[in-house]
């Protein structure tokens, strides 16, 4: 073997450890995998519509740390909306009641960021809102809160009177306009962010609402006004918002 032969081998073997070191870090990146409850959860309220998930992270390879979650949900019509995480509780206990019930004790956590870790896999109920809804709804509140404190800075604060002024008609009226939800089937796709590269795995489900569900949360539209009311001590204007709850089917 002749001297530039060596030379060449010599060569290669200075760059193993630098390949070695490339190949590592292509098979350690992180892979997460999505996996929901059963059903999902389905609401309008003055929030918006509303998206609610229980879900559980798998993660391979390596710790990392997610610091935003949308989910962006297509109808079969065309039309696409996201919603983004607003809240998450995780369960911590259970009670078991005096009728011999089963209460769930839950913590409240920050959107700020989640960390997952290969020895856990994290649960978390998503609380998600539609982006445009907050938006939009920003100029609407605060000509209301306005109107609330120059009323009550005149002494002139009365609370059925102030419900039916022209700030609040005009932000009721933007909340049941703004009501989305469409008879028929729907595709979610679970949308992670990370400072880290990472692959991310069974982050696509659908589902379908029928006219009964669109009915049935139609009817949340009639308790918007009553819910910024003070609630009677019969509690007769207490609100219960209705919500549905369709089943979550795999759909990658």
């Amino acid at each position: 073997m002749e001297l530039i032969d060596w030379i060449a081998i010599l060569g290669a073997l200075a760059w193993t450890p630098h390949l070695f070191s490339i190949i590592k870090k292509a098979l350690m990146i992180p892979e997460i995998r999505v996996i929901t409850e059963e059903f999902g959860s389905v609401g309008f309220t003055t929030y918006g519509s509303i998206f609610n998930l229980r879900l559980a992270f798998s993660i391979k390879n390596s710790d990392i740390v997610i610091s935003d979650l949308k989910i962006r949900l297509k109808h079969e019509s065309g039309e696409e909306r996201i919603f983004e995480w607003q809240n998450m509780r995780q369960q911590i206990s259970t009670i078991t009641t005096l009728d011999g019930g089963v209460m769930p004790t839950e913590k409240n956590h920050s959107v700020l960021a989640i960390k997952l870790n290969q020895n856990d896999i994290i649960e978390r109920s998503i609380e998600c809102r539609e982006i445009s809804y907050i938006n939009g709804i920003n100029k609407y509140e605060i000509n209301a809160i306005k109107k609330k404190a120059y009323l009550q800075e005149q002494n002139e604060y009365v609370e059925a009177d102030f419900l039916r002024c022209q700030e609040m008609t005009d932000l009721f009226n933007y909340m049941k306009h703004s009501f989305s939800w469409k008879a028929g089937a729907y595709k979610a796709i679970i949308e992670i962010k990370s400072p880290e590269k990472f692959s991310l795995v069974d982050n696509q489900y659908e589902f379908s609402l029928n006219p009964i569900d669109i009915e049935f949360l139609d009817k949340n539209k009639e308790q918007i006004a009553m819910s910024f009311e003070t609630v009677k001590e019969d509690k007769s204007n207490l609100v219960s918002w209705v919500w549905r709850n369709p089943r979550l089917v795999k759909s990658n």
